[in-house]
């Protein structure tokens, strides 16, 4: 496949095209998103369609979702799964991943990422700019691991969760479903699901949905 489409033209997928370029695998990268009415340009890469004509381009075509938006992407991803589409992931050249870990479908990993022995990073995931992931992890579908955030190993990461901008967690914890963990947070001990975790060291702020 040398054409790769990304769904979702926002300042994240600029980052996925980017990194995406610098693989050197694919000679053309264009963009899917419902803004198409409104721009055809996501800085130099072409906006071709909205969202859902992605099947008008499921032949001899690699795709990748790219919405920050945790729910968003799972629930485009599972279209495009059940279509039949070629969801690959996009991985930094200069991310180190051990050989002994396992990396799903539609993950996006980007500049600078380790990813350590026996972690299991599932589909459609965001490891972001800098994040560390150490060994023996499981981070459930469609989790965002923002920039400089540092996971210790034997960590256990539930479907649909944030961890902010610079925060930490302990070896061992769970982060239940749809944890959300704030900026420079410390998580030292396991949260329950659905809801927001913020400080030093991390207490329960609210429920979410």
């Amino acid at each position: 496949m040398n054409t790769l489409i990304i769904i979702g033209a926002g300042g994240h997928g600029r980052v996925v095209a980017d990194c995406a370029e610098q693989t050197k695998r694919y000679q053309k990268i264009v963009f899917l998103d419902d803004c198409y009415s409104q721009r055809k340009k996501n800085l130099h890469w072409d906006i071709i369609g909205s969202t859902d004509s992605f099947i008008h381009h499921i032949d001899n075509t690699d795709f990748v979702v790219a919405f920050g938006n945790n729910k968003l992407r799972g629930q485009i991803l599972e279209k495009l799964l059940k279509a039949k589409a070629n969801v690959v992931s996009v991985i930094h050249p200069t991310a180190y991943i051990s050989p002994y870990s396992k990396i799903g479908i539609g993950v996006v990993i980007f500049a600078n990422v380790v990813i350590n022995i026996g972690s299991n990073i599932q589909d459609g995931c965001i490891i972001n700019t800098s994040a560390s992931v150490d060994h023996d992890c499981v981070i459930e579908p469609n989790v965002h691991i923002s920039p400089g955030a540092h996971i210790a190993g034997g960590v256990n990461i539930g479907a649909y969760s944030w961890v902010g901008i610079g925060a930490s967690i302990i070896e061992c914890v769970t982060l239940n479903e749809n944890t959300q963990i704030a900026a420079g947070a410390a998580v030292t001990q396991s949260t329950q699901a659905n809801a927001l975790y913020a400080g030093i060291p991390a207490m329960f702020k609210k429920i979410i949905k």
